[in-house]
């Protein structure tokens, strides 16, 4: 038998379906529903990040939330349905810059610091619901679909960078797709590290962490010394 929550009707209506009649979601749902399914979700990341996702339950989170379990589960389905919510949310929240160009002034290292920064600033605001929600993954393919997705786009997106930094002159021919992948697990591997290494290494700043990821990939790809008055002057 099919379950129909809030939350699989929210799925069906964003993929330009009706769901359970023909009017449309705006006008079903009130005000109210969309309160108790924002806290219910507000506090089942709150669970999921101080307990993990097996050690939280859903009598928990909605007692965290001010209502029982049968309005819980009439936005969403499962404690899955949740994880999913909550990583869903995550992930919109880390925006993929679609315009390139604030990136693309000025030198390969001054671009490449602005585009690291901002990413490690997104990636360490979601870092404790994105460690959950990798964890899960292995275990629950609808939780990986969601980060697979996510990070293939993000790798794409610097791709793009790298290609548009190349037509200008600044960078080298190289694998960019591999280098992508080393910006985004040193940036995801550094946002983790804080949350589960001694304090030495929680305390390392994003300005040090960006600099020597930054400093690595200028020393072997920029096409001009990063001192060199032909680097500044050429890009100008």
């Amino acid at each position: 038998m099919q379950v129909h929550t809030y939350a699989s009707e929210s799925l069906h209506a964003s993929r330009g379906g009706i769901g359970l009649d023909d009017t449309p979601q705006s006008s079903r749902v009130s005000s109210t529903d969309q309160d108790a399914h924002a806290r219910i979700l507000r506090a089942a990341l709150t669970e999921f990040t101080q307990r993990g996702y097996k050690g939280a339950s859903t009598r928990g989170i909605a007692e965290r939330a001010g209502v029982n379990e049968v309005t819980l589960f009439r936005h969403f389905g499962s404690k899955l349905d949740l994880l999913r919510a909550a990583v869903e949310q995550a992930l919109m929240q880390m925006k993929i810059p679609q315009d390139l160009e604030p990136y693309l002034h000025g030198t390969l290292e001054q671009g490449l610091s602005q585009f690291i920064s901002d990413y490690l600033l997104q990636v360490t605001a979601q870092s404790d619901i994105l460690m959950l929600g990798f964890s899960e993954a292995f275990s629950q393919p609808e939780i990986s679909d969601l980060l697979r997705e996510f990070m293939w786009k993000m790798r794409g997106m610097i791709v793009r960078y790298f290609e548009a930094m190349r037509e200008r002159g600044a960078i080298k021919e190289g694998d960019y797709p591999i280098l992508a992948h080393i910006i985004m697990t040193s940036l995801h591997g550094a946002a983790s590290m804080r949350k589960r290494t001694p304090i030495e290494m929680a305390q390392l700043s994003d300005e040090r962490l960006t600099g020597c990821l930054v400093k690595t990939i200028v020393d072997a790809y920029a096409r001009y010394a990063p001192d060199s008055p032909i680097h500044d002057t050429q890009l100008t």
